[in-house]
């Protein structure tokens, strides 16, 4: 099984905290761009092309509001930009918060979902959880609290970081260090579920998934595959090959991977 070395990434966290933002460099570390802030120039040209295919005309209407919110989020952290002639100078890792953005809230807004408590295993730095709140508003989606639980260094940039960008929303938790949760929250988990070790993940099940979890939103580019079991999760090894087997009606794949001819990106995404 996949799972992720997370020693360099804390390592780079420490170090940063102990600096002002605006001396942070975590994004340009490669011990932190070993787990985050990786996606390359090709893979976010994808991300823009997918993103122009899928939603084309809400791309162009909110064009200047998406060119805003990667200019608020590369502030921090000395960003790595590269150049998108239809967009603009920023990060590729924004392409991609602003496509899961787009397919997490279209699925919520098609279930008619709303007024939401949102749960996040794995957030980063609050990439994700920034652009998820800053663009809820397009989708007539209102989110009443957002958590996310990660590791304790991790939680503590994730606080600095979404306070300078003033998401206030938001609480921050540890597996072994949180309070009670809402009930019927929806929960998003964008990679990380699929690498930390089956052991934490069992855990997560039984501690926050199985009491609090009624919907969600899980993307993942490693196997194991996850096989969900009366609206929970279940840990399988699976084949991709036999992925459709693994669903019921209740489940679906949001399958935005393309062939090598139309820039290829190999993620799988589970709605429940």
């Amino acid at each position: 099984m996949f799972e992720i070395n997370y020693n360099g990434y804390t390592e780079s966290i420490v170090k940063n905290l102990l600096l002002n933002e605006h001396e942070w460099y975590f994004k340009s570390d490669p011990l932190y761009k070993y787990v985050l802030e990786h996606v390359d120039k090709s893979t976010g040209d994808r991300y823009l092309n997918e993103i122009m295919i899928r939603y084309n005309k809400l791309f162009i209407e909110n064009k200047e509001l998406l060119i805003e919110l990667c200019n608020e989020n590369d502030k921090y952290g000395k960003t790595i930009k590269e150049d998108f002639p239809n967009f603009i100078f920023c990060s590729p890792t924004n392409l991609r918060y602003i496509l899961h953005s787009f397919l997490i809230l279209e699925y919520m807004q098609n279930k008619e979902l709303n007024n939401l408590n949102i749960v996040e295993i794995g957030g980063g730095y609050g990439g994700l959880c920034f652009f998820i709140n800053k663009l809820s508003k397009l989708f007539n989606i209102v989110i009443k609290s957002y958590t996310i639980f990660d590791l304790l260094e991790a939680s503590q940039l994730q606080e600095k970081y979404l306070k300078k960008l003033n998401i206030s929303n938001v609480k921050f938790f540890q597996l072994d260090n949180f309070k009670e949760l809402n009930a019927d929250s929806f929960l998003i988990s964008n990679y990380a579920f699929s690498e930390i070790s089956l052991d934490i993940q069992k855990k997560y099940i039984e501690k926050v998934l199985l009491p609090f979890i009624s919907r969600g939103f899980l993307c993942w580019n490693h196997n194991p595959l996850y096989q969900f079991v009366n609206k929970k999760i279940f840990i399988d090894r699976a084949s991709r090959t036999d992925i459709n087997k693994l669903f019921n009606s209740d489940f679906n794949m949001v399958d935005y991977e393309m062939n090598e001819k139309n820039n290829w990106i190999e993620e799988f995404v589970v709605t429940f």
